[in-house]
């Protein structure tokens, strides 16, 4: 009995496996693209760095200059050191909203901190803000405190930022 001359399966399947090699890649290829692209979005991702004595414009407000020193705190914990710090803001034809600032390590190992300015015990002043007021539409000053370990030196970088102007972010380098 003759045989038939049957071709090899890597023949005959060779229109799919190409297929499966140039669509599996693009397919995860594209998921992704999908899932990143909208992550700077609700993200503040893209720095505008501004060095001491500086400002910058930052969702239609002038942010900055920004200053710092180490103070001394009666209600401060033990092993700790308080930053107080300064950044004057000037709203522009819209007043800016925004969180309270963050204050991190410019090297090492990047420690962040958030304003203690509650946690240290000091009698509330409504004239302290330590927030952008949408309210005020005149210049005014964000009065910041931050409890840091002993070890954290500087220098330091306060990040500032509004939820319309995502994914930019203020970077006010300062050394106390």
């Amino acid at each position: 009995m003759e045989h038939a001359v049957t071709r090899g399966w890597w023949r005959t399947n060779a229109a799919a496996l190409v297929a499966i090699a140039v669509l599996v890649p693009v397919t995860v290829g594209a998921i992704a693209v999908n899932e990143w692209s909208s992550y700077d979005l609700g993200h503040a991702t893209k720095p505008i760095h501004v060095e001491p004595g500086e400002s910058a414009r930052y969702d239609g407000a002038r942010i900055g200059p920004a200053s710092a020193e180490f103070t001394d705190a009666p209600g401060a914990p033990g092993g700790t050191r308080v930053v107080s710090a300064t950044v004057l803001v000037t709203p522009g034809d819209e007043p800016i909203s925004c969180v309270s600032p963050v204050l991190r390590e410019a090297g090492g190992a990047g420690r962040q901190w958030s304003d203690a300015s509650f946690a240290l015990e000091r009698e509330y002043d409504p004239a302290l803000k330590t927030s952008c007021d949408s309210d005020l539409p005149i210049r005014y000053s964000l009065t910041l405190e931050y409890l840091v370990p002993e070890d954290a030196t500087g220098p330091f970088v306060i990040e500032l930022s509004a939820a319309d102007a995502y994914p930019q972010y203020v970077s006010l380098r300062i050394q106390p």
